[in-house]
Parts: structure tokens; sequence; C-alpha cells
């Protein structure tokens, strides 16, 4: 009896069998131990990696809606195709993206409302002007960018037929903004290395445009004072610390056209200038080329595994001199604990379509844009 239910689970779902004869010449059936695996060639004529990687594609999208996922591998001079079972999310909870993202307006809101209760703001520049509008808007800029970066995640994951969560905030303490972002939760790996870099690249473009756009708004709500001005406000406020903040360069080009300062004159950036701020810092963290920060999926999508955990390490060092101690050391945690590994997709063999090698130049322009160097570099 054991022996008829053994071999039963052996046999193979005509299903997959179907769909992989529908794309490829099948050269041998096999199974690698629990794994229903084929050993297989391209059809027609031409390059074989160029025909391989829409057949794929093509393959990967038809075995999705049965439940199954195809992986492919180089072994010995053959294409081997696995065959995988697709688990899918199902029904989703959204009761604890809900909880924490609560959890996340109060404690951004908390953060907003300590930085505008300061007598410069209340009392000089925004009289008339209750504290807890500011920490309003300062958190609606700020959740705006975070919700805008992930859902450019989300979409284009949903794009390419990936199963993935909603966005999950987390919050934090006063003095890091309130939140340290959100994150989603991604339940399937990517088809090829483009799917990869769109991943990669969608989340950092959509809050890099959504920062760009709250740094118009807060950059023109922003006052330029002189330095004696600034002075005297020190001097009569003793309790109000001033803070000198490095400037991204968009925040820069920004201020330059719609609040230019000039010698002698300094910028006091209202609370929505100051979520731009926080935003070109999530950006540029984001884009940092490592582990499984976007910098590091784009980077493994276009140079592949092995040179992704070289470039990791580097990675780790760029953050460190740039100031971001604490996110260097946990991203250096992270790497020693579980590998420096990023997503491997299906078909890791297929290399990058030229088109999204054009995207390498916006990628390096928005890190550069978004840079805020904590210590001099």
């Amino acid at each position: 009896m054991m022996a008829d239910k053994t071999q039963e689970s052996r046999v193979m779902d005509p299903v997959y069998i179907k769909a992989v004869h529908g794309h490829f010449e099948i050269v041998k059936a096999y199974w690698e131990r629990t794994t229903p695996s084929f050993i297989v060639k391209t059809r027609g004529k031409g390059y074989r990696q160029h025909l391989m990687k829409p057949a794929f594609k093509a393959l990967a999208d038809e075995l999705r809606g049965h439940g199954y996922l195809p992986r492919i591998r180089w072994i010995i001079d053959n294409y081997h195709i696995s065959i995988l079972e697709r688990k899918v999310g199902g029904e989703e909870s959204y009761l604890r993206n809900q909880i924490l993202f609560a959890a996340t307006v109060l404690t951004v809101m908390f953060d907003g409302y300590l930085r505008s209760n300061n007598p410069v703001l209340t009392q000089e520049l925004m009289t008339g002007v209750p504290v807890i509008v500011n920490a309003m808007v300062f958190t609606v800029a700020l959740l705006v960018i975070f919700g805008v970066h992930e859902y450019g995640h989300r979409y284009m994951a949903i794009k390419r037929g990936m199963d993935t969560s909603q966005p999950y905030f987390i919050p934090a303490p006063p003095g890091m903004g309130g939140t340290l972002g959100a994150v989603l939760s991604q339940r399937e790996p990517p088809v090829n290395r483009d799917a990869l870099y769109d991943l990669g690249l969608s989340g950092p473009i959509s809050g890099f445009v959504m920062t760009a756009l709250v740094g118009i708004v807060g950059i023109s709500l922003s006052y330029v004072v002189s330095n004696a001005q600034a002075t005297r406000w020190m001097i009569e406020y003793p309790s109000i610390r001033f803070q000198i903040l490095p400037m991204p360069p968009l925040l820069d080009l920004i201020a330059s056209v719609i609040r230019p300062t000039m010698e002698g004159q300094v910028l006091i950036m209202h609370p929505v200038a100051f979520a731009a701020w926080v935003g070109c810092v999530v950006t540029f963290i984001n884009l940092i080329p490592s582990w499984q920060l976007d910098g590091g999926h784009i980077i493994r999508a276009f140079l592949g595994r092995e040179s992704h955990k070289i470039i990791s390490a580097a990675g780790v060092i760029l953050l460190v001199v740039s100031g971001y101690m604490f996110m260097g050391l946990v991203v250096a945690f992270f790497m020693m604990k579980s590998g420096a590994e990023s997503i491997e997709p299906l078909d890791d063999i297929s290399p990058i379509s030229p088109s999204r090698r054009l995207g390498l130049i916006i990628y390096v322009l928005v890190m550069l844009l978004s840079l805020v160097a904590l210590l001099p570099i």
C-alpha cells in the first residue's frame, strides 16, 4: 500500500508536462529527489540564449496560473527546468498592516510635534499656526513619500506577476523621523533579471519623484533669514538647538530656484521640507548596492550572484564613510547572518536586457541627487 502511494506521488502532472512541451523540446523528464525536472532544448533558429529567455518567461506566465513555478539552470551543456509548487499568500489579513500604520502615524506625528514646537517657528516665523497642524502636515508628507516608494514596488511586482503583501510601516522613536519606513513581503522570486531590476528600481524612482514634489512644496514654505537674525534667535531662545543639515543636491537645486540664499543668509526649513530631506536620506540608503537593499537587487540583476557578494561589502563601507554607521552595522550583521544574497530569479541564466542597461544611468543619477553625506566624503 505504501509503495502504491509513493508511486502515485511520483507521477508527473500532465499540466506542466504539456506546458513545458509547448515552449521547449523535452529531451528527458526525470525526478530530482521529489522535484519534477526536465532537460530541454530551445525551439527555432538563432542563438539559444536569445530563444530561451522569452520561451521561459512564457512558460512561467502559463504555469503561474496553474499553481506552479519553473526554475531553469544550465548544467553540463543542457538547460534543466525544475517545477516548483507556487505558494501564494491566499486571503491576506490587513489587521497587522493597519495596526502598524496607525502606530507609525502616531510616532511620526509625535516626532513632528517635537520638531515644530519651538519658539522660532511658533513665535517668529509661523505665528498663528498651531503646532499640531505642522505636525500633521509633516506626518502626511513623510508617509506619502514612504507609501509611494513601497507601492511603486508593489505595482511593479503585480505587473510582473509576483505575489506580494501590502506595505508594513515600521514605527520608530522620536528623533528618527518617527518611522523606519515600510517594507513588503515578497512571496515569490522574479521570473528573470529584468523583473528583478524593475522590482528594485521601481520603489526608489517612485519615492524620488514624490520626494521632489514634496521638496518643491516644502522649500516654497521655508524661510530665508540672515545669519545675524539666526544668531539673535539662538541667544534669545537658548533652549533651541539649531541643526545645520547637509543638503542633498536635489533640495539644493530646488532651493536655488524657489528660495535662493545669498551670502550671509540661511534657509530655515519648513516641516514639509524636512520630510523631503528624510525622503532623500531613505532613497540614498535604499540605493546602496548591498544585500537586500533596492540597490543590491539592481546590481544583482546587472552583474549576477558572485559580483553582488563583493559589491555588497563595498556598499557597507560606503554607508559607513557617508556617516550611516548604524545602518552599515545593521546591513553587515544581516549579511553575516543570512549571507549577502539578493533575490535569485527563476531564470538567472539570461543576462539583463540592453534597455535596462540604460537605466543604470538613472540609478546613479537618482542616487547622487539624493546623497545626504552625514560625514564629509
